[in-house]
């Protein structure tokens, strides 16, 4: 198969896994940014809470206040289950995207390989044209001919 074929699948590949993993970097950040609201919001609840529970507040309320709060954990504790299997897929897409540079970047050596060697074929034959053009014209081979 041609190396330019493969080159340019490679490059495919590469470009693909490049957009997976700006995708799942812009889905951590997201899920960054969400914990931090969750975790405001915990720290707001709790707050809250406390204050209620200085001025005075009834059973119900009470039960209320530490429910959502425990919702909020639960929310919180889920987007940490969240963002940690969105790192592990990060790291995969990484990988696989360092693999894909990895295997363009021989491609490229085989490419430059194959040109140098057809060079080379190119010269060593131009060369071989060379000498017998030059041995046809030579006194020596005139001096046969007579």
């Amino acid at each position: 198969m041609n190396v330019t074929v493969l080159r340019t699948y490679a490059l495919q590949l590469e470009e693909v896994a490049k957009l997976e993993l700006a995708e799942l970097s812009r889905a951590l950040q997201h899920t960054v940014e969400r914990m931090g609201m969750l975790e405001s919001q915990a720290r707001a609840d709790a707050d809250r809470y406390l204050v209620h529970m200085q001025q005075g507040s009834t059973v119900t309320q009470v039960y209320a206040q530490l429910d959502a709060m425990d919702q909020a954990i639960a929310a919180r504790k889920g987007m940490e289950r969240a963002h940690a299997a969105l790192q592990l897929q990060w790291a995969t897409k990484r990988d696989e995207l360092l693999e894909a540079m990895q295997y363009r970047k021989k491609l490229d050596l085989l490419g430059a390989r194959a040109v140098q060697e057809q060079r080379r074929r190119r010269d060593k034959q131009d060369q071989q044209l060379l000498d017998e053009r030059a041995w046809r014209r030579s006194p020596l081979r005139m001096r046969e001919r007579a």
